[in-house]
């Protein structure tokens, strides 16, 4: 694979992730006969194949998954060098990939960036807002050099450090019945009518899974991508929604809507800063990760 370009390994990483020549052929502006051939080239100068033709795509042979994960890690160290050459232009000294959830943003990693940002004004930082498995996903394909999420989805071949915590809270109309009591069981919400986050997000994916212990399923209504759609479409009474109070409390003060406690154990969550396992970070993101694990 050391005799082919970069868009030859950047074409095969689309090829692995997306199950499709077709799909990493558009995604990478070829011609699927051009991907093709680029494909099969590959292949020949392994010597082996590396995906597996399937009636409805492809996946990485085993061959295949060895050649991902060393095209992924050649991959990152060319953008870093691209990265590091753009730094003497502008006279920044290093360059910091950020993927964080929206709920760890909100809850305190948005200032600690700032203040980071201000002390270190020669580091830049690129920050990306995913959903805690899409930053998982980023971390280990190295898109990624340092992820904060929720804790809660398997997170092999990464390292953990306690973070924040953050609590969960309901949102609905202030004349809701819901709006007079101090707090709520997700018991008391199970026959109410639910706006919800996608399934991707970790609000989601914890929510459905405790009622799914009551032998039950939310009547979801209406799914949306962002807590800031969410809280509009409760304000024009679509129904319920459970987000992080941090981040409800702006947003019900802006669209006049109350806030409930969530009488759970499972409403306080575990906000963690993850970096892949045995690898040595470089000096920028080792002093984010310092300076981040150092703020209480």
């Amino acid at each position: 694979m050391l005799h082919h370009d970069l868009q030859s390994l950047r074409l095969f990483v689309a090829v692995c992730e997306t199950r499709s020549l077709s799909k990493a052929a558009e995604r990478m502006n070829l011609a699927l006969s051009a991907a093709s051939r680029r494909l099969r080239l590959l292949e020949e100068e392994a010597g082996m194949p590396l995906v597996r033709r399937l009636p409805h795509g492809v996946e990485p042979t085993m061959a295949g998954q060895t050649a991902l994960a060393y095209a992924q890690s050649v991959l990152m160290l060319a953008d870093r060098y691209v990265a590091g050459l753009a730094d003497h232009l502008t006279g920044a000294r290093g360059q910091v990939r950020v993927s964080a959830s929206s709920s760890a943003l909100v809850q305190r990693l948005a200032p600690d960036l700032a203040a980071f940002a201000l002390r270190h004004p020669d580091i830049r930082i690129d920050l990306d807002e995913r959903p805690t498995a899409d930053t998982i996903t980023a971390l280990t394909r190295k898109q990624a050099d340092l992820g904060v999420i929720v804790l809660g989805h398997p997170v092999d071949g990464l390292i953990c450090y306690p973070y924040s915590t953050d609590r969960l809270a309901v949102v609905t109309l202030k004349d809701h019945p819901l709006a007079a009591r101090e707090s709520v069981t997700l018991g008391d919400l199970i026959s109410e009518d639910f706006v919800a986050l996608e399934a991707g997000t970790a609000v989601n994916r914890l929510v459905m899974e405790r009622a799914r212990e009551f032998g039950r399923y939310l009547k979801v209504r209406v799914q949306v991508r962002s807590f800031e759609v969410m809280c509009q479409m409760v304000s024009h009474g679509l129904g319920i929604g459970i987000l992080p109070e941090a981040a409800l409390r702006p947003l019900t003060t802006a669209l006049d809507l109350a806030i409930v406690r969530l009488d759970e154990p499972w409403a306080v969550r575990e906000i963690a800063i993850c970096v892949r396992e045995s690898e040595e970070l470089p000096n920028a993101t080792r002093r984010l990760l310092e300076e981040l694990r150092d703020r209480k």
